[in-house]
């Protein structure tokens, strides 16, 4: 009989995705709007619990595709649509849910050291050679990129020049240039 019911409930529509959970349970401190979509967005909860108690509750409500080992107090969830950032400070935790588009357009690669592998995260984003890319972008942009909520809080307004990771739609180069 729960059976029938849980699939009924999932057949309308009326599960939750991982964004609508940490909604219900933790306390909104922030959003960070996306330098180049402002559809993408970062929201940033506080959880008055420690990391571990937050990520199992997360881990137990919908499974993630990719779980990253605690390093230096953050531990990186990610799903379909989300990718969660866990940060431990003085026993609470920051919960930030970032979209993946978010993710893609305004994190600094370096961000993810030691926590997600460049080729895992250029498939979550769908972007060949992302960490190259975006380093590059980061680096030869005035604004900067956004290095997580500790880092950068919530003031960050993002590099000032838009991300080309789909490649260049014209060739450049004119006669002798070997193109």
């Amino acid at each position: 009989m729960l059976t029938a019911f849980i699939l009924l409930l999932s057949a309308c529509g009326i599960t939750k995705d991982i964004q609508e959970i940490v909604e219900d349970r933790y306390q909104l401190e922030d959003v960070i709007e996306s330098s180049v979509d402002s559809g993408d967005v970062s929201k940033v909860y506080k959880a008055d619990k420690d990391l571990a108690s937050v990520a199992s509750y997360l881990q137990d409500q919908i499974k993630p595709n990719e779980v990253s080992e605690v390093k230096e107090g953050k531990q990186i969830l990610v799903y379909d649509d989300y990718i969660v950032t866990l940060s431990e400070e003085d026993s609470n935790t920051l919960v930030e849910v970032a979209t993946v588009g978010f993710v893609r357009d305004n994190y600094q690669p370096s961000f993810f050291d030691g926590l997600l592998a460049y080729y895992i995260l250029d498939e979550i984003l769908d972007v060949d050679d992302w960490g190259k890319k975006q380093k590059n972008r980061c680096n030869s942009s005035s604004g900067n990129c956004y290095g997580g909520y500790s880092a950068t809080g919530g003031a960050y307004k993002g590099p000032t020049n838009t991300p080309s990771f789909r490649g260049s739609s014209s060739r450049g180069g004119g006669p002798g240039t070997g193109k």
